[in-house]
């Protein structure tokens, strides 16, 4: 038997840069535990905040991305932990300090350009290669990417 944990998250963009946070020594997104009845959207927007110190009025959904989907074993019984995504475009200034919440493990929050992608992808999970891949390849962030200036 499995339990299911659904969490909510974002990739933040703005301009030709892409936020993440180094959490227990790798790099990902924000992302946090969904509360019972809790909306998708607005708990991807709460935890960007909490984990990174941007202010929520400064996020903007861009659109849902694809669920994913990872699993772990935990005292011998298998949780599935079910992410929703969602493109987000931050609307603030990139040189705002970034504050990292330190009581959840994150040490870092950081915008990154795409030719710097590979060298932070090389200490993340397979899920953040697969969803930084989908984004990459999606034809709103390929329009909102080359309509943008830095």
């Amino acid at each position: 038997m499995s339990d299911i944990i659904k969490a909510a998250g974002g990739v933040v963009v703005r301009g030709k840069k892409i936020l993440f946070i180094k959490k227990n020594g790798r790099w990902e997104f924000p992302k946090g535990r969904l509360k019972k009845r809790a909306n998708r959207k607005k708990t991807a927007i709460r935890e960007i905040s909490e984990e990174t110190g941007i202010k929520k009025k400064h996020l903007n959904i861009i659109k849902p991305l694809i669920p994913t989907h990872h699993h772990n074993k935990i005292n011998g019984i298998i949780v599935v932990k079910e992410t929703f995504w969602f493109l987000i475009q931050y609307s603030g200034d990139l040189k705002k300090k970034l504050i990292p919440e330190k009581k959840e493990g994150i040490t870092k929050c950081k915008w990154f350009t795409l030719d710097e992608l590979i060298l932070t992808l090389k200490d993340s999970r397979p899920l953040v290669h697969y969803l930084i891949g989908f984004v990459l390849n999606d034809p709103e962030y390929k329009n909102y990417h080359k309509n943008s200036k830095k």
